[in-house]
């Protein structure tokens, strides 16, 4: 039913940090029981996490939104967020991670959560420019209603 090569990329996504978060943040918001546990394979021999996250910032903002939606007791995502508030990057997303950092997607409204991103989304190489074009027409008819 699989072929050889997704098995090879679902492994790979498996030690992504931001497939890892994301999923876990979809399914969390969703209802769904998800152990936090799976973020232990990110973490160094010490049990912190490791310091080559800090520069995965997709990867790191992700993991700050996953976070939010812990429960408490789960001392790897209190960790996670100690971990991810405390970096600093000057990433080209680096002002995705500020956005973030103010406040999580999922506690923003929808329309104005794209509004923010649209600058972002602009400065991305392989952004779809009618894509953009159409967001933009979206939002702003939207405006004068």
């Amino acid at each position: 039913m699989f072929g050889g090569s997704d098995v090879v990329s679902a492994a790979k996504e498996e030690d992504d940090l931001y497939v890892a978060s994301l999923r876990f943040r979809l399914l969390r918001q969703q209802g769904y029981n998800v152990s936090s546990d799976l973020f232990d394979k990110f973490n160094d021999n010490e049990g912190n996490f490791m310091e080559s996250l800090g520069s995965d910032v997709r990867g790191m903002r992700s993991l700050y939104e996953a976070t939010h939606l812990r429960l408490h007791g789960e001392d790897t995502l209190d960790e996670a967020l100690a971990f991810t508030t405390a970096k600093d990057s000057s990433n080209p997303l680096a002002e995705q991670v500020v956005l973030a950092l103010n406040q999580p997607i999922r506690k923003g409204l929808p329309r104005l959560e794209a509004r923010n991103y649209f600058p972002i989304y602009e400065t991305d190489v392989s952004h779809n420019k009618a894509l953009l074009k159409h967001a933009k027409l979206d939002f702003n008819l939207l405006q004068k209603m």
